[in-house]
C-alpha cells in the first residue's frame, strides 16, 4: 500500500470517528433539548400550581368573610333593640306623666266643685293652678 492508500485510510476512519461522535453529540443534545422542555413544563405547572394555591386561599379568605358579614346581619342589631327599649321605656314614662298631669286635673276640679266654709282657698290649690296652668 501506499503512503496515499494509508492516508486516504486513516482520514476515512477519522472521518469515521468524527461523524460517529458528532451522532453522539447530536443524540446529546437532542436529549438534554427534551430534558429542558420537560423541566420548563415541570416549572411552569409548579408556577400554575402556585398560583391556584394562592387564589384558593384567596377565595378561602372571601368566603369567610363573606360568611361572617352574612352572620353580621342576621344577628339582631342590639344597638337598635337597645335604642327601641330606651325609646318604648320614654314613651311609657311620657305616658306616665300625662296620666299624673289629668290625675291632678281631676282632682283640682274635684276641689274646685267642693264648697269651702270660709270662700277661702287652701294654700296649696294656687301652686297646684301654676303647675297645671290654670287661672
Amino acid at each position: 500500500m501506499s503512503d496515499v492508500s494509508q492516508e486516504l485510510e486513516r482520514l476515512q476512519k477519522l472521518r469515521n470517528e468524527l461523524e460517529s461522535r458528532l451522532a453522539k453529540i447530536d443524540d446529546e443534545q437532542e436529549s438534554v433539548e427534551e430534558n429542558v422542555k420537560l423541566l420548563r413544563e415541570k416549572l411552569a405547572v409548579r408556577e400554575l400550581e402556585k398560583k391556584m394555591k394562592e387564589k384558593g386561599n384567596s377565595l378561602a379568605a372571601l368566603r369567610i368573610e363573606k360568611k361572617e358579614l352574612e352572620d353580621q346581619l342576621k344577628e339582631p342589631n342590639k344597638l337598635a333593640v337597645s335604642e327601641a327599649v330606651l325609646k318604648f321605656r320614654a314613651e311609657i314614662e311620657d305616658q306616665e306623666d300625662k296620666l299624673e298631669e289629668k290625675e291632678e286635673i281631676s282632682e283640682s276640679i274635684e276641689e274646685k266643685d267642693e264648697p269651702t266654709l270660709e270662700g277661702d282657698e287652701a294654700p296649696e290649690e294656687p301652686e297646684k293652678k301654676k303647675r297645671l296652668g290654670i287661672f
